[in-house]
């Protein structure tokens, strides 16, 4: 596919460093990007200029792209490069539109798009108090991810002291029926569990499974006996859309929620849509989370659009006890920093949009369903060849970090044991390390084609 970028920061960045590999990407970006070392490492072509002239545009081959993304920080240059492209010959367009001053519903903004002949919009900001909401959702969860319609779950989560699955290997402590194990990470190291594993408070592990089997391994394996029962109350420091979007939608699930704005005049708009607390101030202002007595509330939520401001405020928060930090980091580098240094879940409205975009994005390869660990980990959904006898997962020995989490066949959802098969026709959603995908197609299209065959002889 050739694809046709017009962006000059991280977002445009990290879009042709995952589509580049395959795909002919081209960069529309001015002559001084913010990044100019980060450039120079990319296999990809450059055309200097703007991407709403279209002599540039036509310098860049729009005539012969499948698809064009428009994602600069100016909301207006994004519309413009895209309608440009369209009329060009471009034959999709992706527009992002960053800022909040354009206050469009979904079903607006997309209205508005198709008034203009642009074929998607992506809003950072709303995927990413999305992806909050989910997570907020399932207390103690490091990600959540949903796929085939709600019907399997992926979960992320941190072992707690004394939870039942520190007690044993856990060929001895089990697992419960309708969840698959696919990966636990202990500081640095990453590995798949086994019946010899022996997880410690602290593991982060990862689950696919249905809802039922992913809430059995929550209250049954993974939490401590002794729970206090779930309070209902969280901060949000940052009044922007996405704090705002993010205080609505707990709200809207029963929660008390209060809000911190630096901006007076942001705080006056938006009091009337909220029903919980604006309170006027610093969120890195020690003095006011000690007398609001933030500590005591068990889930804070910075997300203001500063990155250092927002760990500042995670700090201060984590030292007066908050149970629960969600961080926002729109760069990078952050998102592993922050982790690093102790907080609990840390996502990008930037990051949600590439992911977004990538899983609109027919990569030549499997289809990619989700990201996860910054771009480490994927899930992946194959498609068996219908001709292909069962294979049995006795069978499949890999030795690749590439674990089925669930089987799709026939419309029925089948979260896979040992004595189950795999057969022709089948949709596989499959857990891998990114640096081994190749490799895991390859196993999952191909090679077991030849275990049928000497399953047969």
């Amino acid at each position: 596919m050739r694809i046709l970028i017009g962006g000059e920061d991280e977002v445009a960045f990290r879009l042709v460093e995952a589509l580049m590999k395959d795909h002919a990407v081209t960069l529309v970006c001015p002559e001084t990007p913010q990044d100019e070392n980060r450039l120079a490492r990319m296999d990809v072509e450059r055309v200097l200029g703007s991407m709403t002239s279209p002599p540039v545009l036509r310098t860049a081959g729009v005539e012969d792209v499948d698809l064009f993304i428009g994602c600069s920080q100016l909301d207006e240059r994004n519309l413009v490069g895209c309608v440009s492209a369209k009329s060009l010959g471009a034959r999709r367009s992706v527009c992002f539109m960053m800022r909040p001053h354009l206050q469009l519903t979904d079903e607006d903004a997309q209205l508005l798009a198709e008034s203009l002949g642009i074929d998607e919009v992506v809003r950072p900001a709303l995927l990413l108090a999305e992806e909050i909401l989910r997570i907020i959702a399932v207390p103690g969860a490091l990600d959540v991810q949903v796929f085939a319609g709600g019907r399997v779950h992926l979960l992320r989560y941190a072992v707690e002291e004394g939870a039942p699955i520190t007690q044993g290997p856990l060929k001895e402590v089990g697992v419960p029926p309708g969840v698959v194990l696919v990966m636990a990470r202990r500081e640095e190291t990453v590995f798949i569990p086994n019946g010899d594993t022996q997880f410690q408070a602290g593991d982060k592990l990862t689950a696919m499974g249905s809802m039922v089997g992913i809430n059995r391994l929550l209250s049954r394996s993974l939490r401590a006996k002794t729970r206090e029962p779930r309070r209902y109350d969280a901060t949000v420091v940052g009044g922007g859309t996405v704090g705002v979007s993010v205080a609505q939608g707990l709200e809207a699930a029963g929660w008390s929620v209060r809000v911190i704005e630096s901006k007076r005049a942001r705080c006056e708009e938006i009091a009337t849509s909220l029903e919980g607390l604006v309170l006027h101030g610093d969120g890195a202002d020690l003095d006011l989370l000690e007398a609001e007595r933030i500590g005591e509330r068990p889930v804070l939520v910075a997300v203001t659009s500063n990155d250092e401001k927002n760990l500042l405020v995670s700090l201060l928060a984590k030292s007066l006890g908050v149970e629960r930090i969600v961080t926002r980091a729109d760069h990078l580098s952050n998102e592993r920093l922050f982790e690093q240094v102790g907080i609990d879940v840390v996502r990008s409205a930037r990051g949600a949009a590439v992911r977004s975009v990538l899983r609109q994005v027919d990569l030549g390869r499997a289809e990619l369903l989700a990201e996860l660990e910054h771009g480490d980990a994927e899930v992946l959904e194959l498609v068996l060849p219908d001709d292909l006898p069962p294979v049995s997962l006795t069978r499949m020995k890999s030795g690749l970090f590439g674990i089925i989490g669930a089987i799709l066949r026939k419309g029925q959802v089948i979260i896979p044991r040992g004595t189950d098969h795999v057969e022709g026709g089948d949709h596989l959603l499959v857990f891998c390390m990114n640096d081994v995908e190749e490799d895991v197609r390859e196993f999952f299209l191909h090679h077991l084609e030849d275990l049928a065959a000497e399953a047969a002889e």
